[in-house]
């Protein structure tokens, strides 16, 4: 957790030292929306399977000093989970949560006037403000809320990359999310999280 907020620490401090470099440029804000492939990762999260979520947010870029080089912010809501299936038993689990990412940097190459590539790296943290988990065996089913269990951490931060595509202000959006804090106590098991999104720039 210390290392993650010296990464956010130290990419504040490069926002600062790049601005002072940077061209004038307009604010670019993008609305997004998209699936999320969740999922979690770590050795006690081998038997554990993909489930379907959402990602809805807002963002800004700025453009840096260098041609195509920008920094952003970003605010979403957005879900993560997974789900379990063995013998005629299954869980399926989906936490929704508020996400920040304090700052992401991204650098844009145009192939002509209309279409870029776009690859970016930035850092989230998220809070689950509500959630279940589901579990069925047979005709039996049985629901349990994220604020029933004493060893979920609602808590998550960690690191985003992705790459993407513009079409003017249109953009396709492929972003990829990796927790490191524990999903529940005492376990190594962490948010992972695959996500398309479409936007629009405005």
């Amino acid at each position: 957790m210390k290392k993650f907020f010296m990464l956010i620490a130290l990419g504040f401090a490069a926002i600062s030292g790049l601005q002072a470099q940077e061209s004038k440029s307009e604010t670019l804000w993008v609305g997004r929306v998209g699936l999320n492939v969740m999922n979690t990762a770590g050795k006690d999260a081998k038997d554990l399977e993909s489930k379907m979520g959402y990602d809805l947010s807002a963002s800004f870029q700025k453009g840096l000093g260098m041609e195509g080089m920008y920094w952003g912010m970003e605010f979403a809501l957005g879900s993560r989970g997974n789900s379990y299936e063995e013998g005629g038993y299954s869980q399926k689990t989906i936490a929704h949560n508020i996400r920040w990412s304090p700052f992401t940097f991204g650098y844009k190459y145009a192939l002509n006037d209309k279409i870029k590539l776009d690859a970016h790296l930035g850092a989230f943290a998220s809070f689950d403000y509500a959630g279940k988990s589901t579990s069925e065996y047979g005709d039996e089913e049985v629901s349990v809320k994220i604020s029933d269990w004493d060893d979920y951490n609602r808590f998550d931060a960690g690191m985003a990359l992705g790459v993407g595509v513009w079409y003017d202000r249109y953009n396709l959006d492929l972003s990829w999310q990796r927790g490191f804090v524990e999903a529940y106590k005492d376990t190594k098991m962490y948010t992972s999280n695959f996500m398309i999104r479409l936007g629009i720039a405005f």
